[in-house]
């Protein structure tokens, strides 16, 4: 449910990420990103998923389950594999349940595809003979998917609007285009105003700097260990940043820059 409510890596869609170079991110942070980078695949991918899932409840579809989920999975795995990401047991762990759940049904599948020969129909192995208890628990398994879902569901949701919700037009990532003060001069500014996260990101010569602020609104300062900053912002697009950064007082003018620039070419 956080990849069909696109919440797992939503925290790589900050402007602070933004600012990151590719030298600089891990194999796993790449893939973060990558997924990060489209909502649409990350959905997708997240409803392979939960479909193989809820396949797996009903004794007719559990093989096409089955099969589903082992799709997923095998991606799941090779990328977290191929990428580095210290998440690989519990994915193995799925995998092989996977397996197991379509053993039985392995020579069919095999005489079916490869050997062109008509496979009887599997007969059932009934554990319970009272249909009444078996549809119980039909029902019990159903509402158990569903407050499950539903819990991770809402949790997606409160994550996802924490993250991308932006409080003022001061979010997002900014260019550097005038900067008057003491030490290395500034290249770029991200700046995350969003319910999850307050925080000023700068690249400064060859560093990273990052730094959880407080926002005060009125009036409009950023605030941090050996940083007060006062914003000014007179058109949606400019900024300008006042005030005393380490011990140094400095004074930057900065331009919004455009993030997540997607083609709309179609070949």
């Amino acid at each position: 449910m956080v990849k069909v409510i696109p919440a797992q890596f939503v925290t790589f869609t900050l402007p602070g990420q933004m600012l990151v170079t590719v030298a600089e991110s891990s194999g796993s942070g790449m893939l973060w990103k990558f997924m990060a980078a489209s909502d649409v695949y990350t959905v997708v991918s997240g409803c392979v998923e939960v479909l193989g899932g809820v396949l797996l409840i009903f004794r007719r579809t559990v093989l096409l389950g089955a099969l589903v989920s082992m799709v997923a999975l095998i991606q799941v795995c090779v990328l977290n594999l191929a990428y580095g990401v210290p998440v690989v047991l519990v994915p193995l762990v799925m995998l092989a349940m996977a397996l197991a759940v379509s053993a039985p049904w392995w020579r069919r599948l095999v005489d079916v595809m490869f050997r062109e020969v008509d496979s009887a129909r599997r007969v059932p192995v009934r554990l319970v003979a009272d249909r009444r208890i078996r549809l119980g628990g039909t029902v019990i398994h159903l509402v158990g998917v569903l407050l499950i879902a539903g819990a991770i569901g809402a949790t997606a949701l409160r994550t996802h609007h924490e993250y991308t919700a932006r409080n003022s037009a001061w979010d997002g990532v900014w260019a550097v285009t005038a900067f008057d003060g003491g030490g290395v001069p500034w290249a770029q500014v991200a700046i995350d105003d969003r319910p999850a996260s307050t925080r000023l990101v700068l690249r400064r010569g060859p560093d990273l700097l990052k730094r959880d602020v407080t926002i005060d609104r009125t009036p409009p300062v950023l605030r941090a260990a050996g940083i007060v900053l006062a914003v000014e912002q007179n058109e949606p697009d400019t900024l300008c940043l006042a005030g005393s950064f380490d011990g140094q007082r400095v004074h930057v003018r900065l331009q919004r820059m455009p993030v997540l620039v997607r083609s709309g070419e179609f070949r």
